[in-house]
C-alpha cells in the first residue's frame, strides 16, 4: 500500500512539473515572438512543451535505472515513487499522440512526421545517455547486467 501511495504522489508532482514546464516554454516562446518581427516563433512550430517533457524525462529515467538499477528487479521505494510515479507523470505519450494528430488534422503533415521523428529518435538517445552516465555513476559494469553477475 506504502508502494501506490508514493507512486501516486510522485505522479502528481511529476504532472505539475509537466505543466509548469509547459507555462515556462510559453512564456519564453511568447516574450520571443512579440520581440521578433518573425510570425511564428520556433518553438511554437511544434509541441515544444510536450518534446521537451519527453526527452528530459527518457534521459532521466535512463539515469535512474542506471543509477538504482533495472526496476523489473526487486523494485525499491525509491524506484517506484521517482520512475513510475515522478517520471512517469512527467513524460506524455498520449499529449505526444493527440498534438500529433492535431498536426496532420491541420494539414502539417511536414510537421508531425518531424515531431515523431525527433521525439522518438531523441528521446531514445536521451535514456541511453542517461542510462550510460548512470552506470558509470554508480560503478555498475553493464556487463554485470547481462550475464546476471
Amino acid at each position: 500500500m506504502t508502494k501506490l501511495l508514493l507512486i501516486f504522489v510522485g505522479g502528481g508532482i511529476g504532472s505539475v512539473l509537466r505543466y509548469s514546464m509547459g507555462l515556462l516554454v510559453n512564456r519564453i516562446s511568447n516574450q520571443n515572438q512579440s520581440a521578433s518581427d518573425e510570425s511564428t516563433h520556433w518553438l511554437m512550430m511544434f509541441p515544444a512543451s510536450t518534446l521537451l517533457v519527453n526527452i528530459i524525462g527518457c534521459g532521466l529515467i535512463g539515469f535512474a535505472w542506471g543509477m538504482l538499477g533495472d526496476p523489473k528487479d526487486n523494485q525499491s521505494l525509491l524506484q517506484a515513487t521517482l520512475i513510475i510515479g515522478v517520471l512517469g507523470g512527467f513524460t506524455t505519450f498520449s499529449s505526444f499522440g493527440w498534438e500529433t494528430i492535431e498536426m496532420i488534422n491541420d494539414a502539417r503533415p511536414l510537421a508531425a512526421g518531424s515531431y515523431v521523428l525527433a521525439s522518438v529518435t531523441i528521446g531514445l538517445l536521451a535514456a541511453w545517455a542517461g542510462h550510460a552516465i548512470g552506470l558509470n555513476i554508480s560503478g555498475v559494469n553493464p556487463t554485470q547486467i547481462n550475464s546476471g553477475v
